[in-house]
């Protein structure tokens, strides 16, 4: 079983929620990073900063799937738009724990920031639905 903090479109409520199904829920949490808007979801980067998420247990095929949904492709890093990494949880009461997420893998330099790094807020914010 692993850890995997998530942050945007795979949260419940928005539009890829059911590739969650299965997943036990860990809790809230914060990583250290930042969001961009990279269009119909946000693009995780490494940076200062805190991003808002939920951490799920899920196991090794849970990943797999994942992996496609976020379009990486493993053991290729050119090819992957996403790249699963592992960053550590900043705050709450799973600081410390080590967790996995998604990290947008394409120059980024174009989108927009999520300055407080909530997704949800930040769709509401904009009145775009997800």
């Amino acid at each position: 079983m692993a850890h995997l903090f998530i942050y945007g479109t795979l949260m419940p409520g928005l539009r890829l929620e059911a590739q969650m199904q299965g997943a036990r829920f860990v809790g809230a949490a914060q990583v250290p990073g930042r969001l961009v808007d990279v269009g119909r979801y946000p693009g995780f980067l490494s940076g200062e900063g805190l991003v808002t998420g939920e951490v799920y247990e899920v196991d090794a095929a849970h990943l797999a799937r994942l992996d496609v949904v976020e379009d990486m492709v493993p053991g290729d890093r050119a090819a992957s738009q996403y790249w699963r990494e592992e960053v550590t949880v900043s705050s709450g009461p799973l600081q410390g724990l080590r967790v996995q997420t998604y990290v947008y893998n394409r120059p980024s330099e174009d989108f927009t920031p999520i300055p407080h790094g909530d997704y949800r807020r930040y769709i509401r914010e904009v009145g775009r639905e997800s």
